[in-house]
Order: C-alpha cells, then structure tokens, then sequence
C-alpha cells in the first residue's frame, strides 16, 4: 500500500471517527444555548422565540421575532451580527431596541454568547 493510500484510509477513519465527536459537541453547544436562553431571553422573546414573550406587551417596541433571522437575511443565519446585537457591539445610535447589552450581564464570558447564537440558529424556520 503506497503512501496516498495510506494517507487516504486514515484521513477516512479520522473523519469517521471526528465527525461523531462534532455533532455531540455541537449539541451540547446548543443545549447550552437554550439555557443562556431561557435565563436572559424568554421573558421577551417568548418559548419559540417569536417575540410573544410574558413581558412583551410591556414594551414600547415589541421583541424581535427570532425565527424569521435567517429568513430576513437572504436564507442566511446573520450569526456575527446576532453576537454583536447581543453583546452591544453593533448597536448604532439609531438601535431603538429595547434590549439590553446582554455580553457582560452573561457572566462576562464571551463563550456564553456562542452557544447561545447556535441555539438561536436552531429556532430558524
């Protein structure tokens, strides 16, 4: 068996074996996700994330709905600009959201807000 051979049966069993460990990783991601979610966000943006959230109507703008994202951006989920909407880096003066700067009322742990803009992407429809 030549070296290209070789390279090319272990490059498959790496794969093989990696991509497992990828998607249970990027699940856990994701289930983490839902719980910076459902501590910081439900209140407004509701279970599903469609803005209906128990203080929505409280409001003077109502939460954005955060399952037509993807939609709103040509069929692409926007995943830098939701992280810095969230963490108020991209906020312009002309931002009228009532959301607050979620970055360091996350812990101050910028790792939060990945698992949390993963999780958003699941609720894309």
């Amino acid at each position: 068996m030549g070296n290209n051979a070789m390279r090319a049966g272990l490059t498959g069993w790496i794969t093989a074996l990696g991509l497992p460990l990828l998607v249970v990783a990027c699940g856990i991601n994701v289930a983490q996700g839902r719980g910076v979610y459902e501590r910081n966000c439900v209140q407004c943006h509701g279970d599903t994330g469609l803005g209906d959230g128990p203080f929505a109507d409280k409001l003077l703008k109502p939460p954005t709905d955060l399952t037509v994202l993807a939609r709103n951006n040509g069929g692409t989920f926007p995943a830098m600009y939701v992280t810095e909407i969230i963490d108020g880096h991209s906020r312009s003066e002309d931002f009228s959201g009532a959301m607050p700067e979620f970055g360091p009322g996350l812990g101050g742990e910028e790792l939060q807000l990945g698992p949390l803009v993963d999780y958003l992407e699941t609720l894309q429809r």
